[in-house]
């Protein structure tokens, strides 16, 4: 049986839940909300304004049969600080949010392949700058949630394998959390972006969806049931590495003919310096970026545009697979490679019931979102400490 300092937690929680979107409420109002009497929720607020966690927000306005007007009560945003980052393959990026969730400043630092411990101390000087630019001590945070792009058993904070960064085995929660201090966890880039999306993205209110990363890598975030699938070791929905050419190129991942061989970053500008070499007629070179192959496609470069509707082609023919197993309401498709728009994605929806149960079909769509990776990882760090 539950004792009494174990159901005055739970109901104290259940109040800072309550409280955490930002609104302020009166006493009555969260007495009818909770269903718990009006002393006990007397009592549980006074002793949150006390630590700093929810502070006096005015008067209200009076109720429909007269009466006095109610004092109000909000969550405190600089009760607590929380940390982002998201350990990409070139950059990586971090975010100084409040107690809320929302972002006060950002910023950046080239990531460390081969070398993951170099990478998380690289870290400190950058989020004590963020930090600064945010108006926050860095004594303020609370907790860090890390997003990378990698394999990860989030149990753990293992990174699993992350072929881009040459990690393998990488104990990243420890690492950061001895480096920066402050409990961490630790998540796959793409689930971390599913739990942005669903928060303020293309899947806000939908409750079963899947959010394809398309960068160096593809990788997908599971929700279903409104709650993110990571599978019994961290990996569920890497639909990146299913094959869809037995005789295609080598993966990363030491497969062959994977998704992501075709439909990543690297997959497109392998076809494009290949067709290069083969001479065909193009403004491109074997040694163009992806904003060269981005800009040339948009002028009617035919190798460029070629390479986009392969890999849309083949990112369709991967999100085949997903409909058939998950049959989500939605996809929704971000990243980098995401900024080809209609041409990644014509190819994909074209794709799609080539290889796919027609009653499977569902809603494909570009994310809305610049930064999920890192939005993600906001919120996986809010929701990793409770006050």
């Amino acid at each position: 049986m539950a004792g009494p300092r174990y159901v005055r937690q739970v109901n104290r929680q259940l109040m800072v839940e309550l409280f955490s979107d930002g609104e302020p409420r009166s006493r009555a109002a969260v007495a009818r909300a909770t269903g718990l009497a009006k002393p006990s929720v007397s009592a549980i607020i006074d002793s949150l304004i006390d630590e700093g966690v929810l502070i006096t927000a005015g008067v209200g306005e009076a109720g429909d049969v007269g009466g006095r007007r109610p004092n109000l009560v909000a969550f405190n945003p600089d009760a607590r600080a929380h940390l982002g980052i998201h350990l990409g393959v070139e950059r990586s990026s971090v975010a100084i949010a409040d107690a809320l969730g929302r972002t006060l400043a950002q910023g950046s630092v080239a990531s460390s392949a081969g070398d993951p411990e170099r990478g998380v101390k690289n870290l400190r000087a950058v989020i004590r700058r963020t930090a600064s630019r945010a108006g926050v001590p860095v004594e303020r945070i609370a907790s860090a949630g890390v997003s990378v792009a990698g394999l990860v058993d989030h149990r753990n904070g293992h990174c699993v394998l992350a072929p881009n960064l040459e990690w393998r085995d990488v104990p990243l929660r420890e690492l950061v959390e001895h480096h920066l201090e402050v409990p961490a966890v630790v998540y796959n880039e793409a689930h971390a972006g599913a739990l942005a999306e669903q928060a303020n993205g293309a899947a806000d209110g939908v409750q079963s969806f899947v959010r394809l990363n398309v960068g160096y890598g593809v990788g997908s975030g599971v929700v279903l049931e409104s709650r993110l699938y990571c599978g019994s070791t961290g990996i569920g929905g890497e639909v990146g590495h299913c094959c869809i050419d037995p005789n295609g190129r080598q993966c990363a991942c030491g497969n062959r003919g994977c998704v992501e061989t075709v439909a990543a970053r690297p997959g497109i500008l392998r076809t494009v310096a290949e067709a290069t070499r083969d001479g065909a007629r193009t403004s491109l070179t074997p040694d163009s970026d992806f904003d060269d192959v981005l800009t040339a496609a948009h002028n009617g470069d035919e190798v460029a545009t070629r390479a986009l509707h392969d890999a849309g082609t083949g990112l369709g023919r991967g999100i085949a697979y997903l409909l058939n197993v998950l049959n989500p309401e939605r996809v929704v498709i971000g990243g980098p490679v995401a900024a080809a728009g209609d041409l990644l994605l014509n190819a994909a929806r074209k794709a799609i019931p080539q290889t796919s149960l027609r009653q499977a079909a569902c809603d494909v769509e570009l994310s809305p979102l610049s930064d999920a990776e890192v939005d993600g990882a906001v919120i996986l760090a809010r929701s990793h400490v409770g006050f």
